[in-house]
């Protein structure tokens, strides 16, 4: 009895050595195609336990969100509720299963040069070069205590792409004209720079497209705003900040709304 129980454990701390290898793949290295395969594995294994199953399928779900694929990442949340509501990984999972609204929009929360609170920036690896807090060069006149956020491309980086998003479930908001507007302003290192800012209402059985204001290319501070209906089917609504080029574009005071019907 007594060697059956030691290989057990010997057997669980294996799993457990192999999760925390997979989450240093993920939040340090960034890689997250090779995050995912490990932790698919560890689920798969019949020997892991309940605890390690549940906090693997929580970081599978983090994993398509970094990617994302908000869709995709509620599903496995949806999955560790449903088999593992017992394991404390699941408070974590229902928090994520019950964003129904933006967050974060004057970016008061969060640590300067850091990613803003809330927000996803283009790279989860090194993703404070891509996007960070600030509380210095924001929009003059902007309330006192809130902050802006830059977006950029690291100048070692293979891409001239760089994005701040955030998602949210659409239930709420089903039906109704919605509104974001937003102040962007772009430091050019090209003149073929551009800033932009978009939203995607995804529907249940396609992923939706972007709608679009208007490139920014000036120095200025300058107001954007997309407004559109979201549909009946809608499951989650994305949007953000794009920077198209080596320059910066730099957002502040970001509002979200439902807009009154006439």
């Amino acid at each position: 009895m007594l060697m059956i129980v030691t290989s057990l454990m010997a057997g669980e701390g294996e799993v457990e050595m192999r999760f925390e290898a997979a989450l240093h793949q993920e939040v340090v290295r960034g890689d997250l195609r090779g995050a995912e395969q490990e932790y698919n594995s560890i689920l798969a294994a019949p020997s892991t336990p309940r605890s390690v199953a549940a906090r693997a399928l929580f970081q599978l779900g983090q994993c398509f969100e970094k990617s994302n694929r908000p869709a995709d990442a509620q599903d496995f949340y949806a999955r560790l509720v449903k088999d593992f509501g017992d394991q404390p990984a699941a408070a974590a999972a229902r928090a994520r299963l019950e964003i129904t609204g933006p967050a974060n929009l004057k970016f008061d929360e969060g640590t300067p040069g850091k990613v803003p609170t809330g927000w996803y920036a283009a790279s989860p690896k090194e993703g404070d070069r891509w996007a960070s807090l600030r509380r210095d060069g924001c929009r003059p006149g902007h309330a006192i205590g809130h902050g802006c956020a830059v977006v950029m491309v690291p100048g070692n980086a293979s891409t001239n792409f760089s994005e701040l998003m955030q998602y949210f479930g659409a239930a709420p908001f089903r039906g109704k004209t919605i509104r974001l507007r937003a102040w962007l302003r772009l430091e050019t290192a090209d003149p073929a720079d551009s800033g932009q800012l978009w939203l995607r209402v995804n529907r249940a059985k396609e992923q939706g497209f972007n709608l679009k204001d208007r490139s920014v290319s000036s120095a200025a501070w300058t107001r954007c705003e997309i407004s559109t209906q979201v549909d009946d089917d809608a499951t989650f609504i994305e949007f953000g900040v794009i920077l198209d080029g080596k320059g910066r574009v730099w957002v502040d005071d970001v509002s979200f709304e439902v807009v009154p019907r006439q």
